[in-house]
């Protein structure tokens, strides 16, 4: 028997803050969100869609603003998840010029701010979501407690657990509620060739 355990990391720069409220708990509604998670061609426009509504509807049960989304966010955030995956590097800190840290990949991308925080996490392409499972064959895997298929994530399946899994821990919710942020953007990098056959590596970048 296996068991997995989704890593999560946050960081938090303070250098010295849009649209009208969602409904909380809306229902994030589009068959694009249904669509499995393939390393071939990520769509890093729905993955950073989903991630924002479910850190909205949060930001909305604690009476906050919504965050948007600008270019400068999504950019730092797809850029740190990338290079991630294609070092394998789980950590908010890597020695890439001009993406070293989240001050150097916000600057690469000219953005303007304040004060800036970022959560990152490390799952994987099957969404095994910490339960025990067995392997049945290559890439075939089965719930130890219900002998259930294991399926691969989709766009929905995959933001709500990152986002669930980060407001659950306090230093991720400390940037996923704060006042002073927001703009939000997601990112998504992967690996294809994992023992697991696939890991994801997401990173969330907020600014105000």
């Amino acid at each position: 028997m296996h068991y997995t355990k989704l890593v999560f990391l946050s960081l938090a720069l303070t250098f010295s803050a849009s649209v009208g409220f969602a409904s909380c708990n809306s229902q994030l509604s589009g068959s694009k969100y249904d669509r499995q998670v393939n390393g071939q061609s990520i769509d890093q426009a729905t993955f950073n869609a989903a991630v924002l509504h479910y850190t909205n509807n949060i930001r909305c049960q604690r009476g906050l603003r919504p965050f948007t989304t600008q270019q400068d966010v999504l950019g730092a955030a797809t850029t740190h998840a990338r290079n991630m995956a294609s070092t394998q590097t789980y950590a908010h800190n890597l020695n890439i010029r001009r993406a070293r840290n989240l001050r150097e990949r916000l600057q690469a991308q000219n953005s303007r701010f304040r004060a800036a925080a970022e959560n990152i996490s490390k799952t994987f392409v099957y969404y095994l979501n910490g339960r025990g499972f067995i392997q049945s064959g290559p890439c075939n895997f089965r719930y130890t407690a219900t002998n259930q298929p294991i399926p691969v994530h989709t766009y929905r399946t995959l933001a709500e657990e990152l986002v669930t899994s980060w407001y659950n821990s306090p230093a991720h919710r400390q940037n996923i509620v704060n006042r002073r942020l927001d703009r939000m953007g997601a990112g998504l990098g992967i690996v294809k060739d994992t023992p697991l056959c696939g890991e994801l590596y997401a990173a969330q970048v907020f600014t105000g």
